[in-house]
């Protein structure tokens, strides 16, 4: 049996053990130069982990306010909170479906990306503003469409010609 001594100096002396390959990723697989994986790429939790841990929070957090206000209170506010969770979970897709031609162009690296997205935003903020003042709410989804589908058709052109 070795001496806590011995334990000491053997391990304290040694050389921490060479990193595997696959701690090493290509930056850029053209160049050919590989750089150490940091520890957000290589050992974070993955972005489904994130929304697992949210959903997790969100159940204990509503089991809290369960316990701490009691069964009638809310049984009496789930219809309130179901219109308003449904509202919020429809305008979010909205938002995302809209803005979807310049996530297409961040996503491909468009160089032109911001321009879409900023056509993208002004168009939904000159319908918006068409709208309130001339009550034409049809006339001014026709426009936004429209400009929409423009962003859509210009992302996926500037995507594919590269």
């Amino acid at each position: 049996m070795e001496t806590l001594e011995s334990l000491r100096a053997k391990f304290m002396d040694s050389q921490p053990a060479p990193l595997p390959a696959e701690a090493y990723e290509s930056n850029d697989p053209r160049s050919g130069r590989r750089h150490k994986q940091t520890l957000r790429e290589s050992h974070a939790i993955p972005k489904w982990g994130m929304w697992v841990i949210g959903l997790a929070l969100a159940i204990v957090a509503a089991a809290a306010a369960f316990i701490y206000f009691g069964e009638e209170a809310i049984v009496a506010t789930m219809p309130a909170v179901f219109l308003w969770l449904g509202f919020a979970v429809v305008a979010l897709a909205a938002l995302v479906v809209y803005f979807l031609p310049g996530v297409i162009a961040m996503n491909f690296r468009v160089r032109r990306s911001g321009a879409i997205t900023t056509l993208n935003l002004v168009v939904a903020l000159a319908g918006i503003a068409w709208a309130l003042a001339t009550a034409n709410v049809l006339a001014a989804a026709a426009f936004v469409f429209t400009g929409w589908s423009l962003a859509l058709v210009w992302s996926i052109a500037e995507a594919e010609s590269r």
